[in-house]
C-alpha cells in the first residue's frame, strides 16, 4: 500500500495529499479540494447576489409602473394622510336593512348598530361616539 505524497497546489500554495487533489474544468489543472470549494461557493454567492439584484430591479420596476409621471414626494405624503385617514375612520359592514357591523374608531370594538332604531347610542365597550352614520 503506497502513502500518498505531499504536493504543493498550483493554484494557492498549500500542501495537500496528492490523493487530494481533483482535475478542475475551470481552472484546468489538478487543483487542491480547498480550491474547489473556494470556487464553488464564490459561484453560488456570485449566483445569490445576482437574483437578490434581480429580484430589487423588479421591485423597483414594479413600484415605478404604480406610480404616475410627475409621482413626488409631496404626492408621496398625502397619500400617506389620506391612508392614515381611512385606518383612523370606523369599519362599518351591512348585514341586512336594519342592521350594520360597527367597528369602534376609538377601541376597535365590533358591534351590531340597528340604522334604523340608532341603538345603541354609543359602543358598549369604551362608551364613545357612534360616528359616520
Amino acid at each position: 500500500m503506497l502513502t500518498p505524497v505531499k504536493v504543493k497546489c498550483k493554484r494557492c500554495g498549500r500542501e495537500a495529499k496528492s490523493d487530494e487533489f481533483v482535475l478542475d474544468p475551470v481552472y484546468k489543472m489538478m487543483v487542491c479540494r480547498d480550491c474547489v470549494k473556494e470556487r464553488r461557493m464564490n459561484e453560488f454567492s456570485a449566483a445569490k447576489a445576482k437574483q437578490r439584484e434581480e429580484a430589487k430591479i423588479k421591485m423597483e420596476e414594479q413600484i415605478k409602473k404604480e406610480k404616475p409621471a410627475g409621482w413626488d414626494a409631496e404626492d408621496a405624503e398625502i397619500e400617506r394622510a389620506f391612508k392614515a385617514k381611512q385606518a383612523a375612520a370606523p369599519k362599518i359592514e351591512r348585514i341586512d336593512d336594519a342592521n350594520v357591523k360597527y367597528t369602534c374608531k376609538k377601541c376597535k370594538y365590533q358591534f351590531k348598530f340597528n340604522v334604523l332604531n340608532r341603538m345603541p347610542g354609543r359602543c358598549p365597550y369604551c362608551g364613545g361616539s357612534i360616528q359616520g352614520i
